[in-house]
């Protein structure tokens, strides 16, 4: 990691009026899940004593060390924003259960839930975790995040949306409105002069609504960010990028398409892509707790470093930081300015 541009940060943290963060108001919708992991340590050991318990007409693994979180793009990314001192709003279907369970994992962080609606389905998802591959396996009941439509924002929320600083739309995957979604609400935030973000999520469930997606939302100039990992830009690229260099000249290729800015990142390093190109590698970690959340978390950190004018160097560092501290940390704790700060003074 360079260490000029690690100064730049710093110092750019240090300089910051955090009293006026709250000022900044960023809205996210439309997903909340509540979140199950279950952790294993590799594929072939967990099968094989599943099968074993199965061929004996059932039974317990027991020793699996497990955890339930809060969950969903949208809901993180508020979360992560939250944490690093920001006014952040949720917009999302729920359940009363998935209000009470929002109260607790985001309200105490100040997440404005008044655009909570209860009279939805809760969301679930168990997300089994195999450390020696570092690669989770997700079983998911959308819920209602599934039929989140633009005619379930009422007043209010679309007050929220006209009033923010940014609107960011997340989980397209699994909303089957999710392109007129996104086309509606960026329309009506751009009146407002809001800037605008979206990440589609994986989109391997809806190859067939690419096209669709890529000519109403994706080359629309009223999307600002299209957030990104190197698997969705597979999608997005149509082509496979295995190396550093074939992730780079495909996200410079789809820029050529989309009037957005394209950040995206890899556990490697990370990109942004408008006028120019902007590389930032990522930061070698001792331990990794676990491989979900990272994205949601660098999201948080990227569009914060947007809102204040970070340097597209710096904005990537930051939101590179974040993610890792997010995923090395033994308890699932968003970073904050002062995490982002020690973990520089440590490595200068």
């Amino acid at each position: 990691m360079e260490p000029s541009l690690q100064k730049r940060l710093l110092q750019r943290l240090l300089d910051l009026e955090r009293k006026e963060l709250s000022t900044f108001h960023v809205v996210m919708l439309p997903d909340f899940f509540v979140d199950h992991f279950v952790s294993f340590d590799t594929v072939d050991k967990t099968c094989n004593s599943i099968k074993t318990v199965a061929a004996q007409g059932g039974g317990n693994i027991p020793g699996r060390a497990q955890q339930i979180h809060q969950g969903g793009n949208a809901a993180n990314t508020a979360l992560g924003l939250a944490c690093l001192g920001m006014s952040s709003h949720l917009i999302c279907q729920t359940n009363k259960l998935g209000l009470h369970l929002l109260q607790y994992f985001l309200g105490k962080d100040q997440v404005d839930l008044s655009g909570v609606r209860t009279d939805g389905k809760l969301a679930i998802t168990t997300a089994l975790e195999f450390r020696e591959q570092y690669a989770n396996i997700m079983l998911g009941d959308p819920g209602s995040v599934a039929t989140f439509s633009y005619d379930l924002l009422d007043d209010h929320s679309l007050e929220l949306i006209t009033s923010a600083n940014l609107v960011g739309v997340t989980n397209w995957n699994l909303n089957g409105f999710g392109t007129d979604l996104a086309c509606k609400v960026f329309e009506i935030a751009k009146k407002h002069k809001v800037r605008t973000f979206f990440d589609s999520g994986d989109p391997s469930p809806r190859v067939q609504d690419i096209p669709d997606l890529m000519e109403k939302v994706l080359m629309n100039s009223q999307m600002d960010i299209f957030g990104l990992n190197e698997n969705e830009l597979n999608y997005y690229s149509m082509r496979t990028n295995k190396t550093q260099v074939e992730m780079i000249a495909a996200a410079e290729s789809l820029k050529k398409k989309i009037p957005a800015r394209i950040d995206f990142h890899t556990a490697l390093f990370s990109c942004s892509v408008h006028n120019t190109s902007t590389v930032v590698p990522t930061a070698p970690l001792q331990t990794i707790y676990r491989v979900t959340g990272a994205g949601d978390s660098w999201n948080a950190a990227n569009i914060f470093a947007d809102l204040l004018g970070f340097a597209d160097d710096e904005r990537l560092l930051f939101a590179n930081i974040c993610a890792g501290h997010y995923i090395s940390s033994p308890d699932i704790v968003p970073s904050t300015i002062d995490t982002v700060i020690n973990f520089i003074k440590m490595n200068l």
